[in-house]
């Protein structure tokens, strides 16, 4: 009951204040009643109650309107400032309700931060809500998911997305496995390169403690097509894998994404038969959905029309 009779006198409280201010600008009762859509009597009153909770004299009464008073003065610059604030606190208020305001931390794996779409996303999400922050981390596909169960992060973008039903999703795209050649290679000859080329040349292969499940899928299917790499070095990851191409300690299956920032002495050509393709995913928890994480779901589902991308 206390709480509930606070919130009363603090609703009546602004609208005293506002009542205050109108009187203060039109140096008049009639006048600022006017202004207020309130009965003069009425105004006039709640300028009394103002004053009698302050426990100060707000206005000098005179036989043609009233004048402030120094209190009043003093009173009526904070009283501007805060409903200022008040009114700066609702619009950002609504703001945040329509996903206008806010912070998200968004993950990507490596195709991720290669893909042109994911960019154009960010670039035009940016460009519509520019009051909402965005962080992003850099974090492979396994510990993204482990992330959003944990809520450390917001949203990722990665391969292979489980079919499970806590998580929505956008498709970004798919990313083709091509073949990495050191310029002048033979092989760059060719406009698609046949697997059985490739059963004599030296692989320069990634880790498959941090890419498991794409290289998993990749091997399976090289099996599939008769082709065994002969893996002569390991690389951590595929920066370091083209720098050991353009090398010449091999060729190298790589994401033709990569294209788009290859090393130079690398060139890239598809193989014929082979389909692989790493499904890329912007995935969130669906019972966490934030209005500010829609409008970016809602933004690369844009992003996703563009073919061009």
């Amino acid at each position: 009951m206390l709480i509930a009779k606070r919130d009363r006198v603090t609703a009546m409280d602004f609208r005293q204040v506002r009542y205050f201010l109108a009187v203060a600008e039109h140096a008049n009762f009639r006048r600022a009643a006017e202004a207020v859509h309130v009965a003069q009597s009425a105004l006039s009153k709640q300028i009394g109650e103002l004053e009698a909770q302050l426990g100060v004299q707000l206005f000098d009464r005179l036989p043609s309107g009233v004048r402030l008073t120094q209190a009043g003065r003093v009173y009526a610059e904070e009283a501007r400032r805060s409903l200022d604030l008040m009114e700066r606190a609702a619009t950002r208020a609504r703001k945040a309700a329509r996903g206008e305001i806010d912070r998200l931390t968004i993950a990507m794996n490596d195709l991720g931060t290669r893909s042109r779409r994911v960019a154009a996303c960010v670039a035009l999400f940016a460009r519509r809500f520019p009051e909402v922050q965005l962080d992003f981390v850099s974090m492979v596909s396994i510990e993204q998911l482990a992330a959003l169960r944990y809520g450390k992060i917001d949203a990722g973008v990665l391969i292979e997305r489980p079919q499970d039903d806590w998580l929505d999703h956008v498709p970004v795209g798919r990313d083709p496995f091509w073949i990495a050649l050191p310029s002048g290679h033979p092989l760059c000859e060719l406009d698609v390169v046949p697997v059985d080329a490739l059963v004599a040349e030296p692989f320069v292969s990634v880790a498959m403690s941090t890419y498991w499940l794409p290289q998993t899928r990749l091997m399976a299917r090289c099996r599939l097509l008769g082709l065994v790499p002969r893996v002569v070095q390991e690389a951590s990851n595929d920066h370091m894998q083209m720098s050991f191409v353009a090398a010449g300690m091999g060729v190298a299956f790589v994401n033709a994404s990569i294209g788009a920032q290859l090393t130079d002495g690398v060139e890239l050509r598809p193989v014929a038969g082979l389909d692989t393709e790493l499904e890329l995913d912007f995935v969130w928890p669906r019972a966490a959905a934030a209005p500010s994480l829609q409008n970016f779901a809602t933004t690369m589902r844009e992003m996703t029309a563009r073919e061009s991308l």
